[in-house]
């Protein structure tokens, strides 16, 4: 008997190899961890079908059921900031009721990922000296006890 290998692994030979293929692609996307639309930082999870939940930043939306974002969604989303003509919107939503793919959203300048700040050298340096300034002038300011 073969073993049972990857996330279909437990289907063995039955259900067939497209099915098993797309079962492994939508459950490996949905298992992954996606980009937070608030904090853009890769901690939202799926919380239950069609609900996502940013660990980060708590921020909770209603996205597809198996992404955050459905294809549907990115076109309304594109048609509100103003993006699109009428009869580009009218196009695409035809093409999606087709089954056609929808066309790639317009490249937006891409946002560096957000980090800690570190605080300068300098700054570091400058704290760690009055440090030491304080516990020198407060031990020469205290009464010598006898």
């Amino acid at each position: 008997m073969p073993r049972k290998v990857g996330l279909a692994g437990g289907f063995g030979a039955r259900y067939g190899t497209v099915a098993r293929r797309q079962y492994v692609e939508i459950v490996t996307g949905l298992r992954s961890k996606h980009e937070c639309p608030r904090c853009n930082f890769q901690t939202v999870r799926r919380w239950s079908v069609g609900v996502w939940h940013c660990r980060k930043c708590g921020f909770k939306f209603a996205g597809g059921a198996y992404t955050p974002t459905t294809k549907l969604g990115e076109i309304a989303a594109r048609a509100t900031r103003g993006l699109m003509s009428p009869s580009t919107l009218s196009t695409e939503l035809d093409s999606l009721r087709a089954g056609a793919r929808v066309a790639a959203p317009i490249i937006m300048p891409a946002k560096k990922p957000r980090t800690r700040r570190k605080k300068p050298a300098a700054e570091v340096a400058e704290k760690v000296e009055t440090k030491v300034e304080e516990e020198t002038t407060g031990e020469s300011e205290a009464p010598a006890e006898i």
